[in-house]
């Protein structure tokens, strides 16, 4: 139900609420910098290659 008090938001306005966000800035790349601490340069390079193979399987379905 709208409130008649507010103007009504716009498509856009509307999307912005639903957009993925940081809500700890920072946090991700903390955890990559310790992910790398933890594994072995190896396993980073796996890590990496099944990502980017995952994402290319994403991107073409």
């Amino acid at each position: 139900m709208a409130n008649k008090n507010r103007p009504k938001m716009s498509p856009q306005d509307r999307a912005k609420q639903f957009m993925p966000f940081d809500a700890v800035k920072g946090l991700k790349e903390a955890l990559a910098k310790k992910e790398k601490e933890i594994l072995g340069r190896e396993e980073i390079e796996r890590v990496e290659e099944n990502a980017e193979f995952f994402g290319n399987i994403h991107k073409n379905n």
